[in-house]
């Protein structure tokens, strides 16, 4: 990874701005992808989308859309202008695809950017995931005029390739800046979940689904994933040192909003991949799981916030023991 310094924006021109009267539902968002140090910021007219990847294995993706912000600007002249640029300077190379003409990459140091959005009240007090879901609810009920009160508002802005990421906080009247260096992104870990067909689905209502990670026994490797067109119709089971941990749970009104099965199947993912998604699922009030044709798994969380609902998706590659054969990404048991 090298610092983005090949191309300049002008200094007068701003490529993307955005003001925040609360920073509280971004820094949320964040911590809930944040067991890595960096992030790719894709920003585009309908909001942003930061992203990490673990061992081409895993990749989450948080997504903030333009509603959220009180104020939200991105020039698509500008952005296709820079886009021009790099494509100038870089004959030789392939280009990427046509969405890259109204969007635009950079890498982030993720730690230091939750660092800089926490500097009036830090990153710890967002507590645990529990608390963080407790927090979130209480913070952003609609119609209370507590809402903001003691909020930490923020302009985030960025001119353009090679220039760093600024912000500026303010909180009763105490104003700070900073900037954050940016980086060229890397080609992104693609697990190509929406190239194959979607064989199972549901929405659970998160609730349940916290109970069931609460149970996971810690001591395995493993956890197997089960949805059936018949009873129990979807169940999850782990095998650990203290025996054999499993949860079932029935199409009912009462746990699922919506199921839908095409083939039965059973796959095994990484315990510790799986638990990366705990602080999401804390906040979230509904959880949608599919499940396509390779065994690959996303688990889509619904988080609100005052002005919308925002999400953060999960998607895994499934475990293969060495005698079966490898597909594609799927990672080795």
């Amino acid at each position: 990874m090298t610092l983005a310094r090949g191309m300049t924006a002008e200094p007068d021109s701003m490529l993307f701005r955005a003001k925040l009267a609360n920073v509280r539902p971004l820094v949320n968002m964040l911590k809930t992808i944040s067991f890595r140090p960096r992030t790719c910021c894709v920003i585009s007219p309908d909001g942003l989308v930061f992203t990490v990847d673990e061992s081409q294995c895993l990749v989450a993706q948080a997504y903030l859309r333009s509603e959220i912000f009180t104020a939200f600007s991105y020039d698509l002249q500008l952005a296709e202008h820079y886009r021009n640029q790099e494509q100038e300077s870089f004959e030789d190379e392939v280009s990427q695809g046509g969405e890259q003409s109204d969007t635009t990459q950079v890498v982030l140091s993720l730690d230091n950017l939750i660092e800089c959005l926490t500097l009036f009240y830090g990153p710890s007090s967002a507590g645990n995931a529990q608390s963080t879901a407790l927090s979130t609810s209480s913070l952003y009920t609609p119609g209370n005029p507590g809402d903001l009160r003691g909020a930490t508002t923020a302009i985030i802005g960025f001119k353009g390739p090679g220039a760093d990421l600024e912000l500026m906080l303010e909180e009763r009247g105490t104003i700070s800046e900073c900037r954050l260096s940016t980086f060229v992104p890397e080609p992104p870990v693609d697990l190509q979940f929406s190239h194959y067909p979607t064989t199972q689905q549901l929405i659970i209502r998160s609730e349940w689904l916290r109970d069931a990670f609460n149970e996971l026994d810690s001591t395995s490797e493993s956890v197997y994933i089960s949805i059936a067109s018949t009873e129990p119709h979807f169940r999850i089971s782990t095998i650990g040192e203290s025996g054999s941990t499993d949860m079932t749970y029935s199409n009912s009104e009462r746990i699922l909003d919506s199921f839908f099965c095409n083939e039965d199947q059973e796959n095994k993912y990484k315990l510790s991949l799986i638990l990366k998604c705990k602080q999401a699922l804390a906040m979230s009030e509904k959880t949608k799981i599919r499940i396509n044709q390779r065994g690959f798994l996303s688990l889509q969380f619904m988080i609100p916030t005052a002005a919308d609902v925002s999400f953060v998706n999960f998607v895994f590659a499934p475990l293969v023991s060495t005698d079966e054969p490898a597909a594609g990404a799927t990672a080795r048991a």
